[in-house]
């Protein structure tokens, strides 16, 4: 992979793993609970929507797949299990190394357009992408941050 494409995938996967990391060993009840209903999101949500972003942004505009994402039903999604998010999570790092590691900074170059952020080149989805997903890092950390003391006086 060229190396500053390999950097927005660090980044990209790192911030992943950090939201990710912020749902590991909770249940369903932890998994789906939001901080402040219908304002906030759960820590479900989070990794449900970032794997989506993710797979529209790089492998769908960049790398050409299809694009099959439903944004609606990521805010509405729940889950049982950590697992589900982890294996979710799995399949989308192998595909994303796979796609970013045929891409070339030729083709970053390029124009492309996003369905939701209009014409762009390869290197702002990239951004975009990466921005992204470190923004609710922080959303989900706090959120489990919250969970965590959630009923103390």
């Amino acid at each position: 992979m060229d190396p500053a494409i390999q950097e927005y995938y660090d980044q990209i996967t790192t911030a992943v793993e950090r939201i990710l990391a912020a749902a590991e060993g909770l249940d369903a009840e932890g998994l789906n609970w939001k901080p402040i209903p219908d304002e906030t999101s759960s820590l479900c949500i989070l990794n449900v929507h970032i794997v989506g972003n993710i797979r529209q942004g790089i492998l769908s505009v960049l790398c050409g797949q299809p694009d099959n994402r439903d944004r609606d039903a990521e805010f509405a999604a729940t889950c049982d299990s950590f697992e589900e998010l982890q294996a979710s999570w799995n399949q989308l790092k192998s595909d994303l190394h796979a796609g970013m590691s045929g891409l070339t900074t030729d083709d970053l170059q390029k124009d492309y357009v996003h369905p939701r952020r209009g014409p762009m080149n390869g290197w702002t989805v990239l951004l975009n992408t990466a921005v992204h997903a470190n923004e609710h890092v922080g959303h989900a950390e706090l959120t489990r941050q919250l969970w965590e003391v959630r009923g103390r006086d």
